[in-house]
């Protein structure tokens, strides 16, 4: 399925008209009620969409948030299809763009749209929303893990009972741009937890140590069919 950019700027339009933003409370609580199990949470996002800015603060609340260090993994995938109209995010890509895609045919949406969070790659709505988000988290990280993952030095060591792909990425902790058009023309935006490179590593099955990119931070487990992730690490 390909995205266009008029088909997801006005669905971002409508959706941000019926959502009320809330990213004001803070995210101790959450720290609170969640259980073990790793959550990673994916944002798509542009700088280009004047819907995205409240989610990226949103995603970085929870990337600054030191008790959720390895509980929670935020990743931002700034996509593409906004970069014609009149302002090129630098941090994007159609990588993200097509990952984007892969969710979209999965979980049989409608269509693309930013701002998108993807909870565990099975859960999805807009990225702005406090309330879902934070439910999604906690229900996520309250499920036993069905493998298991880590980052030692330049390798991951994996326990995967059934075959699932390693994915390695390196992400960039964060960075402020001053954007000079489009919709967010004239504002300074800082972006959080993004995702600058993406290698498929290959499938892994049982016990195993598999070498990893330079670079890598965060490694992720996932179902190359359905794109639920399983579980996942980052580096202390």
């Amino acid at each position: 399925m390909k995205a266009t950019p008029r088909l997801i700027a006005i669905t971002a339009a409508v959706i941000a008209g019926a959502v009320v933003f809330n990213v004001t409370s803070q995210p101790a609580p959450l720290a609170a009620r969640i259980g073990s199990s790793p959550v990673v949470v994916e944002l798509f996002t542009s700088q280009g969409c004047s819907s995205c800015p409240p989610a990226e603060e949103l995603l970085g609340r929870l990337a600054r948030d030191a008790s959720l260090r390895g509980k929670v993994i935020p990743l931002a995938f700034h996509v593409d299809y906004w970069d014609h109209l009149g302002w090129r995010d630098p941090f994007s890509s159609a990588q993200w763009t097509q990952r984007q895609l892969d969710y979209v045919r999965a979980m049989g949406l409608s269509g693309a749209y930013t701002p998108q969070a993807v909870v565990s790659g099975s859960r999805e709505f807009v990225g702005s929303n406090e309330r879902q988000l934070f439910g999604a988290i906690e229900e996520a990280s309250k499920r036993k893990a069905a493998a298991s993952v880590s980052i030692a030095g330049d390798v991951a060591r994996v326990d995967a009972p059934r075959e699932l792909e390693l994915i390695a990425l390196s992400v960039e902790n964060a960075q402020t741009t001053r954007v000079a058009r489009g919709e967010n023309g004239g504002r300074t935006l800082t972006n959080y937890a993004i995702v600058r490179k993406l290698t498929r590593v290959g499938t892994v099955r049982g016990r195993s140590e598999r070498p990893l990119p330079p670079g890598t931070n965060v490694v992720l487990l996932q179902d190359g069919k359905t794109m639920e992730i399983v579980t996942a690490a980052a580096a202390r």
